[in-house]
């Protein structure tokens, strides 16, 4: 298949594929809601991105903007590095491996093969979003933040019910959504995605998005929604941006009493937040939340897979133990066996970046990074400082994240991108 460079003009004139496109941008936050389950929840972007793929392939060409091909390379590169690993691993089974004593969606070959799969469909989605963001950045922020909204509002549709001990409405395909318990009550935290975790990762790189196409409103409300997910991390993730984002404008104003400003709208935005965490019960309700029952132990468990991830990683270095090979070689490295004899299904690390580095090792990391500083190097600038905020927030919240290679998180890479591509065509 050959690549093929195109013009924004050009881009614009194929009504069908920028349909498509704006299709896969608005249905991202549909990962859990309203998918088919198949064994797997099959989502309507990847019917979508399924469908172009086959165009791709009837074309023997793939359409993709002028100056991606750096971006895509380094992927390219891994897709393959990936394949190699998994197919000697495969047949020549480590010592460590094991199949015994949890289920897995489709054994060793099955699920190494459906993860190579989810990997290939997040670079090519990285691919048809980035092009089509370079034809026209606003129209594709202006689809993702509309998406975001609704996914918002739905979110407060749930949790709100479902704190005051009333029915929520949940969306087909949602029988196991995440809800935290908090003061007696069942809450839903996670919207139209499975976890709240995933959701407010979403909501923090819609936000960047929001901010950088100055839609002030559906920034705020879309920063509130952060909280209602019920996520640490990725609250602490919110806080990392706003503070990166005063810091930028404090740093740029020559203006003294322009910095006070800054400096007296921090302490009053941060005193009243508080004040208002604290007074509703929010603060100490999910302090206890997280730190006792089940949730505790959850912890606990993360901790023991993130360890494990590294103790595979040291005695693996270079080429990891192949995709969605941790569960099956996660036993010799583990610290205590008291989670795993109650895990009844293949143990994942749930943390991306370790992940990474035990599955593909060195060299698979380094490809992986070396995307990453591309694409943060396509942030530089004062206009596009909230898009780098949305870079940071995402690589922060892949710490506690399971799963790289979830769409959105490869779409807004590519909406960065993109962006960047269309500003640099504007000064040739």
């Amino acid at each position: 298949m050959t690549t093929v460079a195109v013009a924004p003009t050009s881009v614009r004139s194929m009504p069908l594929r920028t349909f498509a496109a704006l299709t896969v941008v608005a249905t991202l936050p549909l990962t859990y809601a309203l998918t088919v389950p198949i064994g797997f929840p099959l989502k309507i972007y990847e019917v979508v991105l399924g469908g172009l793929i086959l165009v791709a392939l009837a074309e023997s060409r793939l359409r993709i903007a002028p100056g991606l091909r750096p971006y895509v390379e380094p992927l390219y590169a891994f897709l393959m590095l990936a394949t190699i690993v998994l197919v000697y691993r495969l047949l020549f089974r480590l010592d460590s491996f094991t199949t015994s004593g949890f289920e897995s969606r489709a054994g060793p070959v099955g699920d190494g093969l459906l993860k190579l799969a989810y990997w290939g469909l997040a670079v090519f989605a990285f691919v048809i979003v980035a092009t089509e963001t370079y034809a026209s950045p606003a129209r594709v922020a202006r689809v993702w933040c509309r998406s975001a909204v609704c996914a918002s509002i739905y979110a407060w549709s749930l949790t709100i019910p479902s704190a005051l001990g009333l029915p929520a409405p949940l969306l087909p395909g949602m029988d196991a959504a995440a809800r935290i318990t908090l003061g007696g009550a069942e809450v839903l935290r996670g919207g139209t995605f499975q976890e709240g975790n995933f959701f407010s990762l979403y909501l923090l790189v819609s936000l960047a998005i929001a901010i950088w196409n100055g839609h002030r409103k559906t920034a705020w409300f879309i920063g509130a929604t952060v909280f209602i997910t019920f996520s640490t991390a990725n609250v602490a993730g919110l806080v990392v941006m706003l503070s990166w984002l005063a810091a930028h404008r404090f740093r740029r104003s020559r203006d003294v009493r322009a910095k006070f400003r800054i400096i007296a709208t921090i302490v009053l935005a941060t005193t009243t937040l508080l004040g208002a965490l604290t007074a509703t019960g929010y603060l100490s309700t999910i302090f206890i939340a997280k730190l006792s029952g089940t949730q505790f132990v959850s912890g606990l468990d993360r901790l023991d897979l993130t360890v494990a991830g590294l103790r595979m990683t040291a005695a693996h270095p270079l080429f990891g133990v192949g995709v969605s090979q941790y569960g099956f070689n996660y036993r010799p490295y583990q610290l205590t066996d008291v989670f795993d004899v109650t895990r009844p299904v293949k143990p994942i690390a749930t943390n991306s970046w370790v992940e990474l580095a035990a599955e593909t090792g060195i060299f698979g990391s380094s490809l992986i990074l070396l995307f990453g500083a591309r694409v943060w190097s396509a942030t530089r600038g004062a206009h596009k400082v909230a898009l780098r905020t949305g870079v940071l927030a995402l690589t922060l919240g892949l710490f506690s994240f399971p799963a790289p290679t979830v769409t959105f998180l490869w779409a807004f890479c590519a909406f960065v991108v993109g962006v960047h591509l269309h500003d640099a065509s504007r000064l040739r």
